[in-house]
């Protein structure tokens, strides 16, 4: 699931840079002193994924999948304004659009491009972390309501 690596605080401290680029390379690196683990260090995205999905969990009533419901969808324009007034905090997307692609109003393509990633490397996170992929509708009518949600939007 998670590759990780352990290493001490007077190893992180002799080479910060490379225990960085591991990380943004997807390891997770654990800093222990005295044989104790202190503090985790991972790849920003990784991290907005992985508080994303965990603020969705927490939240009562869901996930609020209906079989029958139409997608809402979410427009850049709604995910912007609702950043601005959080004083852009970066994470506010990521809440947003993973909250709507986990409820099922949004495709998993287009998670990807409201979070300005690109799909296959969304993906292998979503694989790496454990988190489950819904790709593609699960019946027909869910593919045409996806197919009129996103021909309203024209």
């Amino acid at each position: 699931m998670f590759p990780q690596n352990t290493i001490s605080r007077t190893e992180l401290a002799r080479s910060t840079r490379q225990a960085i680029e591991q990380a943004r390379r997807g390891q997770t690196i654990l800093v222990e002193s005295y044989g104790e683990e202190q503090v985790a260090i991972v790849d920003i995205l990784d991290y907005r994924l992985l508080r994303a999905v965990a603020a969705y969990r927490t939240q009562a009533n869901v996930p609020a999948q209906d079989i029958n419901a139409i997608p809402q969808g979410l427009t850049e324009e709604f995910i912007q304004t609702r950043q601005s007034a959080a004083g852009d905090d970066p994470q506010v997307a990521w809440d947003l659009v993973i909250a709507a692609y986990l409820d099922g109003q949004i495709s998993f393509g287009r998670t990807a491009v409201l979070l300005k990633q690109p799909r296959f490397e969304l993906q292998a996170r979503f694989n790496r972390l454990g988190l489950s992929l819904h790709l593609g509708p699960m019946v027909i009518a869910e593919g045409k309501a996806e197919y009129d949600a996103l021909s309203q939007d024209e």
